[in-house]
C-alpha cells in the first residue's frame, strides 16, 4: 500500500506540470510541423525562383515506332507529332512549339533521346515525356521479365562450405525498420530518463529522500519512486508513439502501404518488445542510480549524451557489419550483454540463424539484470543517503575493535 501510495503521488505530481504536458505535447507537434512548414517554405521558394512553364507545346518525332499517339499527356503542356526533324525543326524557327524530342530509329541500342530548343522547356516537361516513354516500353516488355527487373538480383552471402546463408539482401527491410525503431525508441527513452534522473537528483541534494525514508523502508520508496517515475517516462513514450501511429496510418492510406499490419504479423515483434522494454526500464535504473550518487546535473546529462552517442556507434556496427558476421565471438557477446543485446541480437535474428539458447540466455540476462537493478538501487540509497549501523558480522566486529584500541592508544599517549 505504501509503494502504491509513492507511486501515485510521484506519477500525478509529474504528469500534472506545466513543462512535461508542454514538452509531451509540443515535442510531436513540432516534429510534424518542422517538416510540412519547411517543406512549404522551401516549395514557395523554388516556385519563385524558377521560370514560369512555356505554355507552347512540344514537338515530338518517334522514327523507333514506341509511342502510341492516343496516349500522349497533356499536362503541362501539349505534344504534336511530326514525321522527320525538318518539319519540326522548321515548326521549332516559327515558333509554333517550344523544343522537340527526336527519338531515333537506333533508339533499343542506344538509348538516347535528343531535345532540340531555343531555351531549354521546364523539367516538368522533361518529366512527362520520360515518364510517357517509361510507361510505354513497359507495355512492350513481357510481364514475366518485367518483373524479373523489377524484383532485381537477390544476392545471398553463405560461408566456403556452402552452409545456409547469413544474410540476405531481402533481409534489408526488416533490418532497417529495426534500426528505425530502436534508434527512435532509445532516443525517446533519453528523454524520460532524464525526468528520472533530475527528480532523483534534486531529492537527493535537498534531503527529502532522507525525510522519507523514517517513515517507509528503502525498498518501499526505491520501489514506488521509481515505478511511479517510469510510468511518467512511459506515458510520454505513449503518447509520442500515438502520434506516430497517427502518421503510419495516415501515409499508409494516401501512398497504399500498410505499414501497421506488416508490423503486427511480423513474427519477432514480441521479441523485439520484450528487449527494448528491458533496455528502456536499465535506462532509468542507470538514471536513477546517477541521480543516487548525486552526481552534478550537467554531468548527469553529459553521461547521457555520450551513452547516446555510444548506441549511434553500437547501430552503425549492428546494420553494417554484423549482417554479414553474424557469428563472431563479439556479436555473441554484446548480444548477451544486457545494455547491447536489444540492438545486436535482434539484428542477428532478421538476418541468420540465432541458437534458441542464445535468445533464452539474452532474455535471461536482461531482465535479470532489471531485478537486480532495483535492488541495486535500494543499496545505492542506503548507502549515499541513509545513515545505518553495519551488520553485527565478524569482519565487522574485528574492523571496529581495532578502531577502538587505535583511540585507547591515542588517549594513553
Amino acid at each position: 500500500m505504501r509503494i502504491l501510495t509513492i507511486f501515485w503521488r510521484e506519477y500525478w505530481s509529474n504528469i500534472t506540470r506545466r513543462s512535461y504536458l508542454i514538452f509531451t505535447f509540443g515535442f510531436p507537434l513540432f516534429v510534424i510541423a518542422l517538416p510540412v512548414v519547411g517543406g512549404i517554405a522551401l516549395a514557395l521558394v523554388l516556385q519563385t525562383l524558377l521560370p514560369a512553364t512555356d505554355p507552347r507545346p512540344i514537338g515530338l518525332i518517334d522514327q523507333a515506332a514506341l509511342l502510341s499517339p492516343a496516349n500522349r499527356p497533356n499536362n503541362p503542356v501539349d505534344i504534336v507529332f511530326f514525321d522527320n526533324p525538318a518539319i519540326a525543326a522548321q515548326s521549332l524557327a516559327d515558333g509554333d512549339i517550344q523544343a522537340y524530342y527526336h527519338i531515333p530509329s537506333d533508339y533499343w541500342q542506344s538509348g538516347q533521346v535528343i531535345i532540340t530548343y531555343q531555351t531549354a522547356p521546364a523539367s516538368q516537361v522533361d518529366k512527362m515525356v520520360t515518364n510517357w516513354l517509361e510507361a510505354e516500353i513497359r507495355g512492350k516488355i513481357p510481364s514475366s521479365v518485367l518483373a524479373r527487373v523489377d524484383a532485381g538480383p537477390i544476392i545471398t552471402h553463405q560461408g566456403i562450405s556452402g552452409e545456409s546463408a547469413a544474410f540476405a539482401e531481402n533481409n534489408l527491410l526488416e533490418s532497417i525498420m529495426v534500426v528505425v525503431i530502436i534508434y527512435f525508441v532509445r532516443l525517446a527513452g533519453s528523454f524520460t530518463a532524464s525526468y528520472m534522473f533530475d527528480t532523483i537528483a534534486n531529492e537527493s541534494q535537498d534531503r527529502t529522500l532522507e525525510i522519507l525514508i523514517t517513515t517507509v523502508t528503502p525498498l518501499q520508496l526505491v520501489a514506488g519512486k521509481f515505478l511511479g517515475l517510469l510510468a511518467v517516462g512511459l506515458t510520454q513514450l505513449g503518447m509520442w508513439l500515438g502520434a506516430l501511429l497517427i502518421l503510419t496510418l495516415g501515409a499508409g492510406y494516401f501512398f497504399g502501404v500498410n505499414l501497421l499490419s506488416y508490423l503486427l504479423g511480423w513474427e519477432h515483434l514480441g521479441l523485439m518488445l520484450s528487449a527494448l522494454a528491458a533496455t528502456y526500464i536499465l535506462d532509468h535504473i542507470l538514471a536513477a542510480g546517477m541521480g543516487l550518487k548525486r552526481i552534478s546535473s550537467g554531468s548527469g546529462h553529459l553521461l547521457f549524451n555520450s551513452a547516446n552517442m555510444l548506441m549511434t556507434v553500437i547501430l552503425l556496427y549492428a546494420f553494417y557489419f554484423l549482417p554479414r558476421n553474424p557469428d563472431t565471438f563479439l556479436a555473441v557477446a554484446a548480444s548477451l550483454f544486457p545494455l547491447t543485446a536489444a540492438v545486436v541480437l535482434l539484428i542477428r535474428i532478421v538476418t541468420s540463424e540465432v541458437p534458441l539458447w542464445q535468445v533464452i540466455l539474452s532474455q535471461l540476462l536482461m531482465w535479470g539484470t532489471v531485478i537486480g537493478g532495483v535492488f541495486w538501487l535500494r543499496r545505492l540509497l542506503e548507502a549515499n543517503l541513509v545513515a545505518h549501523a553495519e551488520p553485527m558480522t565478524w569482519p565487522v566486529l574485528f574492523k571496529n575493535g581495532i578502531a577502538g584500541l587505535k583511540r585507547l592508544v591515542i588517549r594513553a599517549k
